[in-house]
């Protein structure tokens, strides 16, 4: 075996921890402590603890009303808004088990998930989503009813399961609750699905709120009375889960939204001090800032402060900053820093990240310009979080160290391995999936590449399914090229490709919005990308891209041809997950022929 790393010493939890005491800590401490936010219009809303105990109890004696029993299943499909946190929070009341499902999943998907669970009820959040069952009524016939977030005709809504349950009493609720154990199943998370179909992670009470414990071990020190968070991705994944029970854990005021296409207007409503987000949303923040200013002839002021920013990160992490490198990140702090604060909501002091990858200058970057960014590693099946840079041990380029009471070993083929009280005790009604990555000695097996340095920061260096072999038995990982394309502002997505090929290639799409200012400062014909895929001015820019990504690499692994995409890729084609990972053998099927094209140039 490689090297081994392990975290700080780790208490555990109590044998009767569960996801519903922190809200109810809150309750007993300070009732009227803003625990939630939503927007509605121009204003922003509180949920004090006592009000959103109080929706949440009364919507878990509705599931009660209609027959929910302890331990039975309840599938909850909804975008990221309080009421998905209200339902979940009261179907754990009710002692029943959370099945969420993506927003953007189709009827054949969610008739998945249903039948291999066996939700019995479900809970979503439109008359579009619920008529999606239209089509998979044979398939789940453990599902009774299907309760809609919102009033529609004939569905009265999430108000009308809070009147059926008028008359359960409250002591059935209590009792349901108090017996709640930490090994009690808590949800089923159901994979993204990037290679097959989806499996179902079963998370524990335990695996769940020993994760939170783990995050405050790691993080909980930079918290502050006047904190809040704002979660926009969907709640099915398990980084935003994380990050919503990490916040009700501190009694952080919890913003919600899922128009991540108006996201600067959301930010700019409820000020978050504490975002979690995929590298995709950093890029884009990065980009549009880049473009902006270039488009108001600043660039080169941009450029010079990101120049600054990246300088003096490196130095003051490194416990000597320069005087000019101080006046400059001063200078620079009110002409460029500060305006991308203000576009962040003009409170972000910092964020997780995790899905993927963070480029280490744009790492820099953020916090050169006052956000630090502190990106971990983990997997559904691990509650989410495994590794987490910190406060102390904040290393760009690595996912930080292992969290408290997690080991993290290095197996001989370079697979990354881990134990912790976060891991999950396997796939629902999967024994044969859960043999492949649990062994016998309790090892978690990632399906991640990486290594580990001598002060125990991992790196992630690909997936073990995604190594490319070339024709001349040359393994390369695509990861680490796809992120270095995708830091440039032009690419949007980029797939690299040759498996048992002579060399090295990638897919590659373009940023819409980055296009469209750049055909009008060229002054190109074309319109869309689609009429500008064999442009030389383009495939110019998408060059040098290249040339950038292959600097890192060697001969052996570097790209030699590419080709441009007439589109981006799409949650809708199914190229990618709903957290913006590519799937990949969806994407080399999709576009077969551009593939073969490049190898028979």
């Amino acid at each position: 075996m490689g090297m081994e790393a392990s975290g700080a010493a780790f208490e555990g939890v109590d044998a009767n921890a569960n996801l519903l005491q922190p809200l109810q800590r809150w309750v007993e401490r300070d009732p009227d402590r803003s625990v939630a936010m939503e927007r509605d219009g121009d204003q922003v809303v509180h949920w004090s603890a006592r009000r959103t105990a109080e929706r949440v109890r009364a919507v878990a004696k509705g599931l009660v009303a209609r027959g929910v029993e302890p331990g039975e299943r309840v599938a909850l499909m909804s975008h990221t808004r309080l009421d998905w946190m209200i339902a979940d929070l009261a179907i754990l009341s009710a002692g029943a088990v959370t099945v969420p499902v993506y927003e953007t999943s189709s009827g054949e998907q969610l008739g998945w998930i249903l039948e291999d669970s066996e939700a019995v009820l479900a809970i979503v959040e439109n008359e579009e989503m619920r008529s999606l069952f239209d089509g998979i009524h044979d398939r789940v016939r453990s599902c009774r009813e299907v309760v809609t977030i919102d009033p529609a005709e004939g569905q009265p809504g999430l108000d009308r399961l809070a009147e059926l349950g008028a008359d359960v009493d409250d002591g059935e609720i209590d009792r349901r609750v108090e017996a709640l154990g930490a090994d009690d199943l808590a949800t089923v998370i159901y994979t993204s699905g990037t290679t097959g179909r989806p499996k179902g992670c079963m998370l524990t009470h335990r695996n769940l709120c020993s994760n939170v414990a783990q995050t405050v071990d790691a993080i909980g020190s930079e918290i502050q009375p006047d904190d809040s968070g704002l979660l926009f991705l969907p709640l099915a994944h398990s980084l935003t889960k994380g990050t919503l029970l990490f916040c009700l854990e501190m009694g952080l005021p919890i913003g919600f939204t899922s128009n991540v296409a108006q996201l600067p207007e959301e930010l700019s409503m409820m000020q978050p001090s504490i975002i979690a987000a995929v590298p995709r949303i950093f890029e884009k923040v990065h980009n549009a800032a880049h473009r902006s200013a270039h488009s108001t002839r600043k660039g080169p002021i941009f450029d010079r402060a990101e120049s600054v920013a990246v300088r003096w990160s490196n130095e003051h992490h490194a416990g000597s900053t320069r005087p000019w490198t101080a006046a400059e990140h001063w200078l620079f702090d009110r002409l460029v820093y500060g305006k991308l604060r203000e576009a962040l909501g003009g409170s972000m002091r910092f964020a997780f990240s995790g899905g993927g990858p963070l480029g280490v200058r744009l790492t820099h970057f953020f916090d050169g310009a006052g956000v630090c960014i502190y990106e971990g590693y983990g997997l559904t099946e691990t509650s989410p979080t495994l590794t987490i840079n910190r406060p102390g041990a904040w290393r760009p380029g690595s996912v930080g160290r292992p969290v408290s009471g997690t080991t993290i070993r290095i197996a001989d083929d370079g697979e990354i391995l881990a134990k912790g009280p976060q891991v999950f005790p396997g796939y629902w009604r999967n024994p044969e999936a859960t043999a492949e990555v649990l062994d016998d000695d309790g090892w978690f097996h990632t399906g991640d590449i990486g290594e580990l340095d001598d002060d125990g920061f991992l790196t992630i260096t690909g997936r073990k399914k995604e190594l490319l072999v070339t024709a001349a038995g040359k393994n390369v990982a695509p990861a680490p090229l796809e992120d270095r394309l995708r830091s440039h502002p032009f690419v949007s997505q980029a797939v690299v490709v040759g498996d048992q090929r002579p060399f090295i290639a990638a897919l590659i799409t373009i940023d819409d919005e980055v296009f469209a200012h750049w055909v009008q400062e060229v002054g190109l014909a074309a319109t869309t990308v689609a009429e500008a895929t064999a442009s030389p001015e383009l495939r110019e820019v998408i060059r040098a891209a290249v040339d950038e990504a292959n600097s890192s690499v060697s001969r052996a692994e570097s790209i030699r041809e590419f080709a441009i995409l007439p589109r981006d890729l799409t949650i809708e084609a199914d190229e990618l997950t709903p957290t913006l990972k590519v799937r990949r053998a969806i994407v080399l099927g999709h576009y077969e022929s551009a593939i073969e094209s490049i190898y028979g140039r």
